[in-house]
Order: C-alpha cells, then sequence, then structure tokens
C-alpha cells in the first residue's frame, strides 16, 4: 500500500501518488492534517483503500476528516468524491458551483468522460453521488478555516473548465492548481497540455493565469505533479507553452481540413518529445483528446 509523502512546502501537508493512467508522480491528492484536515483533489474510487491507509498512517480519524476539495469534476480530480464522502461521514465536499450539479449526479458527466478519454477510461474508475447537503458550492472568495492558521480559500479559474476553482492556502501562500497551471514533470516533460473537451477555453485559461500572477503566491500545489516554489516563473512558462499549443494548432487548421489528420500530426510531433514517457496508447489518447479540446474550442468560439 503506498503512503504518502510530506511535501517541502509544510510539515502538515502530505501528497498521495494516485497513480493516473499506472503511471508513477502523474496524478496526485493532497492532505492537510490540521485541526480540521482537509483532502484537496480525491483521485478515483480505486484511490479510497489508499487514502484511508494515508491517513490511518496520519493519525488523522475518519470521523474527523472535515472538508473533501475536488478542484473540479474530471474524473482524475473528483472520482472518489462520492466514496471519500461516504468512508468520511463528517466531511463537507467542497466545489465549484457549476460542477456540484455533477457530483450529486454524475449520471451525465461519466459517459462525457468516457468519450473524452476513450480507452483509456478503464482506469478512471466510476463515480458515486454525494449527497447534496454534503455539498458546499462555492463561486471563488469563499474561505474555510482549518485551524492553526490554515486557511483555504476558493478561487474561481475557468478555462480548463468552466466549473474549475483553485484552493489557495494562506499560511502556506500555497496554491492547489489542479489543472489551471497545466501538467508539471520536470523530471520528465516538464511542461505538458491539458487542453481536453468538451469545454476548453483559451481566453479564459489566459485571463485565469493573469489572475493567479496578482496572488501572493510562495508555492504552487500541481495535481500534476507536486509542491514547486518560483510560482510566477511557473506561470509565465505555462502560458507561453500554452499560447504555443493553441496557436500551433489554429496553423495547423489553415493547413489541413480533416481533424483526425490534424490529431495525427500532433501525435506524431508530441511522440518525439514525449514518447519515453508514456506507453504509446496513453500517449495517443492524451494528445488526441487534447487537440480535440482546442478544435472544439475554435469552433465554438473562432467559426466566422
Amino acid at each position: 500500500m503506498r503512503c504518502a509523502e510530506p511535501v517541502e512546502a509544510d510539515r502538515n501537508l502530505f501528497i498521495l501518488d494516485t497513480r493516473m493512467l499506472e503511471i508513477q508522480r502523474y496524478g496526485a491528492l493532497y492532505i492537510l492534517k490540521t485541526p480540521k484536515p482537509a483532502i484537496i483533489e480525491t483521485g478515483f474510487s480505486h484511490t479510497l483503500e489508499e487514502t484511508r491507509a494515508a491517513l490511518d498512517e496520519l493519525k488523522i480519524r475518519p470521523d474527523d476528516v472535515a472538508y473533501l476539495l475536488p478542484t473540479h469534476v474530471h474524473m482524475d480530480h473528483a472520482g472518489g468524491a462520492g466514496f471519500l464522502a461516504e468512508a468520511f461521514p463528517s466531511a463537507k465536499v467542497i466545489c465549484h458551483h457549476l460542477g456540484t450539479p455533477h457530483l450529486i449526479n454524475p449520471s451525465k458527466l461519466v459517459p462525457s468522460v468516457q468519450r473524452a478519454v476513450g480507452v483509456l477510461f478503464s482506469h478512471y474508475g466510476t463515480m458515486k453521488p454525494v449527497a447534496e447537503e454534503r455539498v458546499i458550492s462555492v463561486k471563488g472568495g469563499e474561505c474555510f478555516e482549518l485551524g492553526d492558521g490554515y486557511v483555504l480559500e476558493a478561487i474561481d479559474a475557468p478555462g480548463h473548465a468552466p466549473h474549475h476553482a483553485c484552493f489557495y492556502e494562506r499560511k502556506t501562500k500555497g496554491l492547489f492548481t489542479g489543472d489551471a497551471v497545466g501538467i508539471y514533470r520536470p523530471e520528465a516533460t516538464g511542461f505538458t497540455m491539458t487542453t481536453p473537451p468538451p469545454a476548453f477555453h483559451y481566453e479564459d485559461s489566459l485571463s485565469t493565469l493573469q489572475r493567479l500572477r496578482h496572488m501572493e503566491l510562495r508555492w504552487l500545489y500541481f495535481t500534476h505533479y507536486g509542491a514547486f516554489a518560483q510560482p510566477y516563473k511557473l506561470i509565465d512558462e505555462y502560458e507561453a507553452e500554452l499560447s504555443k499549443w493553441v496557436e500551433a494548432i489554429i496553423e495547423k487548421t489553415r493547413e489541413l481540413s480533416d481533424p483526425q489528420a490534424i490529431k495525427e500530426y500532433f501525435v506524431q510531433l508530441e511522440s518525439q518529445a514525449l514518447g519515453e514517457f508514456y506507453e504509446p496508447v496513453i500517449l495517443r489518447q492524451e494528445v488526441e483528446m487534447n487537440v480535440q479540446g482546442v478544435l472544439l474550442y475554435l469552433r465554438k468560439h473562432r467559426s466566422s
């Protein structure tokens, strides 16, 4: 059983590797061991037992968990929410107001994720509804006191999805980024894009990054993956990479009219840079999904 590891930023912050897509250090949830313990992100349905074991190791009783905070309702972030809520009966589930209906009734969300991730869906598990009275909807600015000076503030952060929130922890001046600042694995790929269908929005992503720059930050806590200092440098780097990605897809649409041909071009291109870090079927599906997200954005918001 894997256990949670301490995070350099603070002695009461721990990270649990959810082994997303069976890749080490690719997906995570965080545990704040505070008087009112909080779990930021919930992993997948199959992350429950490892989360239980991590809490046991940290001597956090299930009844003491106060908050579960998925940044958004994509299943690598919120798939475990219903299962964890059932296991931790005192916990409230904090979620962006546009996402909470899908936590309460995930019947439309799960097929949408299945369409987006295709052959990789077997890795995603399932979802269990969260009782409506357990859910607190946030729009941004709401604060949750955890004790000993730790406070989590909800930050409205659309772009990756309209139902995306980040959570800012005031004591450590750290931001739980969800997918708002992309995927960051410096030991492997550096930044990679996460621009999935059906609701990626480029301008909203840039606007969110601009607002994050104006916050007082010391750390970024990436769901994908880990805690890093130099937050403003990383935000700038991600914005540059995201802009290059979107502009490259726009340029390719001027050359190729077939969406599958565009996806194939980027699969081959990304394979040169990322092939050693992903199984071929995973790399293909991830690239195709993220290209499709940009193509759908262009069709919705930039068609003439």
